[in-house]
């Protein structure tokens, strides 16, 4: 009986962590809207954290999680290498839950 108090205990201990882990931050999706695969690093800026440093598929999505800010929005850096020397950088703000955040590395 004893053990399974101490399961029941520690399940809702973590249930506690992850509803609060998500009341802390904003899922959001950045959508690569170009025909080729495309090289990505995205910065959380208000955690300042590389959330992702690789090729993104053409026509996809990318989940990430956002740090909320003092408003409860987030803010993300894009940084989309174009061959050698040709790279784009695009910052985003205001971003709520559920957002799409698309980019097309050529325009």
């Amino acid at each position: 009986m004893k053990k399974i108090f101490l399961k029941l205990v520690f399940i809702f201990v973590l249930l506690y962590q992850y509803s609060a882990y998500s009341a802390d931050t904003i899922e959001a999706f950045v959508v690569n809207l170009s025909e080729m695969n495309s090289q990505v690093k995205v910065t959380d800026l208000i955690c300042d954290k590389v959330l992702y440093d690789d090729l993104i598929d053409a026509k996809s999505n990318l989940a990430i999680n956002l740090c909320k800010g003092e408003d409860g929005l987030g803010q993300v850096e894009l940084f989309i290498k174009i061959g050698c020397t040709k790279n784009k950088t695009i910052i985003k703000k205001n971003i709520t839950d559920g957002k799409k955040i698309p980019f097309l590395p050529t325009k």
